[in-house]
């Protein structure tokens, strides 16, 4: 009898994780459906109007050798300033989106808002970032803000260098705009 319940139990676990991963790749074909035909190496994200702290993302793309990955699709998404993807119902789960293309020097720029933490967890506030590449196929990473209480030694010991997070260090400008710079190595 333990023995058929574990066994239940497990295929319950496995089933919902099936389910969350097709969901989460449901919602990033959906998304790719709305991408601009026309993309380059600075985009928005945010309307210049979106409520919040304005916040420049800036990257630079490498292969696997350490070279600039130019011509590389970079798609991103985050929470708005109060931790919320969108609106409960939203017909898109998504809204403060955007892609850029690397350019020769593998760099792109992405002009939002500072994204809030989810409402009510303990989750550091962060980007989600698909790099597409023709030598690495794609590859998904969370990049995160080490000025977020949330980013602390535990954090960093539970997510150490090989992890999916990225680290940056915002830097505030004299208007209240922030810009954070990630180095993204592909594997």
């Amino acid at each position: 009898m333990q023995r058929i319940f574990t066994t239940l139990v497990t295929l319950l676990v496995t089933a919902t994780a099936l389910s969350a991963q097709q969901s989460a790749q449901q919602m990033f074909d959906a998304a790719q459906k709305l991408k601009p035909a026309r993309l380059t190496s600075v985009e928005r994200i945010a309307p210049a109007a979106e409520s919040g702290t304005p916040f420049i993302v800036k990257g630079v793309v490498l292969d696997r050798s350490g070279n600039p990955a130019a011509g590389a699709e970079v798609f991103a998404y985050h929470t708005d300033k109060t931790g919320l993807y969108a609106a409960p119902d939203a017909a898109d789960p998504w809204r403060l989106k955007g892609w850029a293309i690397t350019d020769a020097q593998g760099r792109f720029e992405l002009r939002t808002i500072r994204p809030a933490p989810y409402p009510n967890a303990n989750i550091p506030a962060h980007v989600h970032l698909h790099v597409t590449t023709s030598c690495c196929g794609r590859q998904e990473r969370e990049m995160v803000f080490e000025d977020d209480p949330l980013v602390n030694k535990a954090f960093h010991d539970q997510h150490g260098p090989d992890s999916m997070f990225l680290y940056g260090r915002p830097i505030v400008k004299a208007d209240g705009s922030q810009e954070v710079t990630y180095a993204i190595r592909l594997r």
